[in-house]
């Protein structure tokens, strides 16, 4: 879905073609150099504190537990580094000209929260009280690394209301974000966006940990190489008409689990070898995440799978809990097939309220995309998945019930009420599983992480992938 443009028409708005023009601070690309420049070096353009923060972020400090309103695009030079403390909030104004404002990661960001005070990366109030916020973000802009970035570390953090509106200034329309740049100007963006384009430097890595991304038009995270961890995270109501919670791509290789999705325009996880990054690395373990009414957003018919694998993407697929999703894993047949040789899965939880869900815990031919599982004998449906009838293998979550899922069953998703649906997570829901739930055992630990280790440049943090549990899921017992 490169060069998605966000109308989201389903909601009745009409967006405004955002003006070209840039904010005196934000960073801008030399086209020269196709690297990060500042507009101006001299210190008097940098915006006091007092009136906003904008431009070069290593001129700012970043006390924790203040606020700051963002006025211009941030920015993090090459070959800097930037750490934003805990409890730090960033509140993203609208502009002048009504941008969206984002941060432009050319060095090293490092988002350090903690558990009992987190950062919150959010729009500011006007614009959540405007007639912008449909429910779908596009409020602000994003975290959006590029060609020359080191790490991007992100941990206890809240990233809101994200995908704001591409300029053409911005590095997403840049060749800092691989080729001629990932997007159009007039694009909705991503909330995190990280590259390692084929031919340019693969080292530093990417971490999202303890998080929550929230709200966007699109996916919420894109990813074209280099090595990930995202573990312990919660993705609520991403996408608009489309889009994924996390979009990997070609050159990507990591380890994703212990993650909550819910109510997601269409996949959880995808790995496709596409894209900028260098072919043959796209090896991604997806384990133990929990994947809630998720799909139905989409309106192409054999598009909206929980899990996703396709264009010679690989990787183990283990102990997930499907509930209520669209479809169940989904390997791509045809000639996007992912590399079935290298793909390892089952000991998946799948959930269904209706036949119709139940019908497609793996693709079928009902659908134009038909997924490789019980269709391809290479891909066997596995004896080790749970998998019942309408309402059968509730995992019994503390405060939830799935079985009050509405879904009219239509094999045409664009009728049904669901193609509307942002429902935030309901007030008091617990994922947790009952001290009783048949989900709490099972499950299947035998298998090897991607990495071992995912260490910064500097050697300073060095971050382990989690164990897998033999509970289906993300979470445990109460």
């Amino acid at each position: 879905m490169k060069k998605l443009t966000m109308l989201i028409w389903i909601f009745s708005i009409v967006f405004s073609v955002v003006s070209c023009s840039s904010d005196d601070d934000a960073a801008v690309i030399d086209p020269d150099d196709d690297v990060a420049v500042d507009p101006d070096d001299d210190d008097d353009d940098d915006v006091s504190e007092d009136d906003g923060i904008s431009g070069d972020m290593t001129t700012i400090v970043f006390e924790p537990n203040a606020t700051y309103e963002v006025t211009g695009d941030l920015m993090v030079p090459e070959g800097e580094s930037v750490t934003i403390p805990a409890g730090v909030t960033l509140e993203f104004q609208e502009g002048e000209n009504g941008e969206a404002w984002f941060v432009e990661v050319f060095g090293s960001l490092y988002i350090m929260g903690q558990e009992n005070s987190r950062v919150t990366l959010t729009a500011s109030e006007d614009l959540m009280n405007s007639s912008k916020n449909q429910g779908i973000g596009q409020l602000w802009g994003g975290v959006i690394g590029t060609v020359s970035t080191g790490d991007l570390v992100i941990e206890y953090a809240d990233i809101l209301h994200a995908g704001g509106t591409t300029r053409q200034e911005n590095a997403m329309a840049q060749p800092a974000t691989g080729n001629e740049g990932e997007l159009d100007a007039g694009d909705a963006s991503y909330a995190l966006y990280f590259v390692r384009e084929d031919g340019m430097r693969q080292d530093g890595i990417f971490v999202l940990n303890h998080s929550r991304i929230a709200f966007t038009p699109d996916d919420a995270i894109r990813i074209n190489g280099g090595q990930t961890l995202i573990t312990y995270n919660t993705f609520e109501v991403t996408g608009g008409t489309g889009g994924d919670a996390v979009n990997i791509k070609a050159g990507s290789s990591g380890d994703f689990a212990f993650n909550l999705f819910y109510n997601l325009a269409t996949n959880g996880l995808k790995t496709a070898d596409t894209g900028p990054g260098e072919r043959g690395k796209a090896q991604t373990n997806f384990y133990n995440n929990t994947i809630i009414n998720s799909g139905y957003r989409r309106a192409e018919s054999g598009r909206g799978a929980g899990l996703n694998y396709e264009s010679n993407a690989f990787g183990d697929v283990y102990n997930n809990l499907l509930v209520n999703n669209r479809f169940g894993l989904r390997l791509v047949s045809g000639e996007d097939e992912p590399d079935v040789s290298r793909i390892n899965y089952g000991y998946n939880w799948n959930y269904g309220a209706v036949q119709t869900i139940v019908d497609e815990f793996y693709p079928t031919a009902n659908t134009s995309s038909v997924g490789l599982i019980g269709n391809d004998p290479r891909t066997p449906i596995p004896d080790t998945d749970i998998a019942g009838g309408p309402g059968e293998n509730d995992p019994m979550f503390v405060n939830y019930d799935p079985s009050d899922f509405t879904f009219s069953g239509s094999d045409n998703i664009s009728t049904d009420p669901l193609r509307m649906n942002i429902d935030p997570i309901p007030s008091g829901a617990d994922f947790r599983l009952q001290a009783d739930s048949p989900a709490l055992t099972g499950g299947y630990t035998d298998f090897d992480f991607v990495h071992e280790a995912y260490t910064t440049l500097d050697g300073s943090m060095t971050f382990t992938p989690p164990s897998p549990e033999e509970f289906f899921g993300a979470y445990g017992a109460n």
